[in-house]
């Protein structure tokens, strides 16, 4: 039985389990033959890479009159998981860089948050965006059909064809792709989720607050702090949600454990400050398994979403 090679083996399984909630895989859908649609296979494909692995990942969508502004959003919503690094490509590709040193910055990024996405993959998808274009080490307008010639060497009088490097490919942000960085708001976009969901505020300050202790927490840490929380019961919430959404936001960011980064840090002041409406911080919401309320101390200082007392002692904390 031919193996169905519509599924590639994806090197984000343990990284996954260790960040709690599965990540988004837009190569997943790959292009392969008719004939093994029906060849017993699980709908989830193979479960390691077959030899004859070849597929070619189905980069580009229909276009379908979309500008490439749109065409660059579309592709930074399907691929949320992702976000810091296509950002970080558009970054450094503010101007033309080589292919090699596109992979060695790709590779650099996902150093401690593994991918099956290359930097070639990366530059594809922003290209067919509209985000990045193909260009020359000097910047002109790289041409596919241009025909590469040998170089002619002449030895003892006669001359011969030398093969050539080929090619040389470097990319560049388009200006649609700069307009989108610099239009970029993490803080943005992390005040707007939590004025939509202020009935969560207590939690997201718990976690930034957990997460912010030079080290990182799991997403163990994270489910033993959230997971029995009142707050999250109904509807049910795990802790993977709120880690999810803050990450999507810019606010944590995975290495190897969660942490708050300077976004996270300045959203914590602005709940410490209990300046988002509409429902502010300590309106009598509890923080799980007969902890206090927040803001509802004696000294009217916070209460952090810390664990006590034997849970507190499993993990090694003091």
């Amino acid at each position: 039985m031919e193996q169905d090679t519509q599924k590639p083996f994806s090197l984000e399984f343990d990284d996954e389990l260790e960040r709690g909630y599965p990540v988004f895989d837009p190569l997943a859908d790959m292009q392969g033959d008719e004939d093994d649609e029906d060849d017993g296979m699980s709908p989830q494909g193979q479960l390691a890479p077959s030899a004859q692995a070849g597929a070619i990942p189905r980069y580009a969508q229909p276009d379908e009159g979309r500008t490439a502004a749109q065409r660059i959003e579309d592709l930074f919503v399907a691929m949320a998981a992702r976000r810091r690094v296509l950002l970080e490509v558009l970054r450094f590709l503010d101007e033309p860089r080589h292919a090699g040193l596109l992979t060695e910055k790709v590779d650099e990024l996902q150093e401690i948050d593994l991918s099956v996405y290359t930097g070639y993959n990366f530059a594809v998808l922003l290209e067919e965006a509209g985000a990045v274009r193909k260009v020359n080490g000097d910047g002109s307008l790289f041409d596919e059909e241009a025909e590469q010639m040998p170089d002619i060497v002449e030895v003892d009088g006669l001359r011969f064809f030398k093969p050539t490097d080929g090619k040389q490919v470097f990319w560049v942000a388009t200006e649609e792709g700069r307009a989108y960085l610099e239009a970029d708001d993490p803080f943005g976009r992390l005040t707007e989720m939590l004025a939509e969901e202020p009935q969560y505020q207590p939690v997201y300050k718990g976690l930034l607050e957990y997460c912010d202790n030079g080290e990182g927490r799991t997403a163990n840490d994270l489910a033993g702090l959230i997971d029995s929380d009142p707050l999250v019961q109904q509807p049910r919430r795990y802790s993977s949600y709120f880690s999810k959404r803050l990450e999507d936001c810019g606010a944590l960011v995975w290495a190897r454990k969660w942490q708050t980064t300077e976004v996270g840090r300045k959203g914590l002041e602005l709940l410490l400050s209990c300046g988002l409406p509409p429902k502010p911080l300590g309106s009598g919401l509890t923080t799980g398994d007969g902890r206090e309320p927040l803001n509802s101390g004696s000294d009217g200082q916070d209460k952090k979403l810390e664990p006590k007392g034997d849970e507190a002692s499993d993990r090694g904390e003091s």
